[in-house]
């Protein structure tokens, strides 16, 4: 059983999460009354936040994974990009060794598994366990505008855009913050967004994200609807390969929502043999490679999939490619002042290394 699948016993109060749902309660009563203290205390000045006069782009949730954030990180920069600017991911590099501020390169014990994947393609990304440090970092470096991953909660930056992904399916968090539901912070907490873009809104039913819709419209805020579809697929050398020939395949991860990313293969018209979840940005034991290497036709995820490129597994992995349509204009329009870049780029602006990746970008770059 994976933390998820207790989290959800304790939640509909089934079998040993019975007795656990009290003490959870508790705790996520705490977790969001902190996080609701320390929004108060930003907001009121006492605690400081730093603007800086080249625009920072925060790309963020108020829940805890699944909501499609990694995708849209990658739309906005190769947006961003298309258009001229040069742009730079910051991140924290999620169990990664390095502190930084430092470029990453493909390497997820020292980087994370997202990082490396956004260096892996090419993406100059900067790894910081302290953001503000990696946004001055970056800016240092060259980029004239850098993206915030998993921004929202980070109040000692101010964002010249606060954008947040929206998962349709469980858009809340099961209405109560960690660790009995997925909320970070209060939902009230919307009201810092600047727009909200609805991942996967071309596979949730119709009724549904028209009720979403309704709902976030009272913030008064613009909304994206994103498509999310597979690209292309990969093999374990992260080469540009042939979707499984197969329709019976042997599916896992070690992500947020893996629920989702299951759907989206059955809609393929793939049939799941076997389905096994780890918790997100798994970390696999040598007994669990071992295992997946019996797998007959396995199926991951880029995330995953980075990680197990020397075991020895010989798995595919979908891309992901999210459209928001309506955002490009939007991003642009609100720093339309910042001088960008025709044909190279002035400074020492140094990119992350060179990019190994042998597939196509996630975008046309004409569309």
């Amino acid at each position: 059983m994976n933390l998820n699948e207790l989290r959800l016993k304790v939640l509909r109060k089934e079998g040993i999460g019975a007795p656990l749902f009290p003490l959870f309660w508790l705790l996520s009563v705490a977790y969001c009354g902190g996080a609701a203290f320390r929004n108060f205390l930003y907001n009121a000045g006492i605690l400081e936040s730093t603007s800086f006069s080249l625009p920072v782009i925060s790309v963020g949730n108020v829940v805890a994974g699944g909501s499609g954030k990694t995708p849209l990180t990658e739309s906005i920069y190769l947006i961003l990009e298309e258009m001229g600017f040069s742009p730079a991911i910051v991140t924290r590099g999620y169990r990664g060794k390095e502190k930084g501020p430092i470029f990453a390169i493909d390497n997820p014990e020292l980087f994370g598994d997202e990082a490396s994947i956004y260096a892996l393609k090419g993406y100059r990304t900067v790894v910081s366990k302290e953001k503000l440090k990696g946004i001055e970092f970056a800016f240092s470096k060259g980029a004239n505008v850098a993206i915030l991953d998993d921004g929202f909660q980070y109040r000692k930056v101010v964002p010249k855009l606060n954008i947040v992904a929206i998962d349709p399916f469980n858009p809340f968090g099961d209405g109560y913050c960690l660790p009995l539901g997925l909320l970070r912070e209060s939902i009230k907490s919307l009201e810092r967004a600047d727009c909200f873009v609805i991942t996967r809104s071309n596979i949730v039913d119709r009724k549904r994200l028209e009720s979403l819709e309704l709902y976030l419209k009272s913030f008064r805020k613009p909304i994206f609807l994103a498509e999310q579809t597979f690209k292309f697929w990969i093999n374990e050398r992260f080469e540009k390969t042939e979707p499984p020939e197969e329709k019976e395949i042997d599916v896992f991860c070690g992500i947020g929502n893996p629920s989702q990313f299951v759907e989206m293969l059955i809609r393929m018209g793939y049939k799941i043999r076997n389905y096994l979840v780890f918790n997100d940005h798994h970390s696999y034991t040598e007994e669990e490679i071992e295992k997946l290497k019996s797998l007959k036709n396995p199926v991951t995820t880029e995330k995953d999939l980075i990680k197990l490129r020397n075991s020895g597994i010989r798995a595919k992995a979908p891309v992901l490619r999210l459209d928001a349509y309506g955002l490009k204009e939007f991003i642009v329009s609100n720093i339309k002042n910042v001088e960008r870049v025709e044909e190279e780029v002035e400074g020492n602006f140094l990119p992350s290394g060179v990019s190994t990746f042998k597939g196509e970008s996630l975008f046309n770059r004409e569309g």
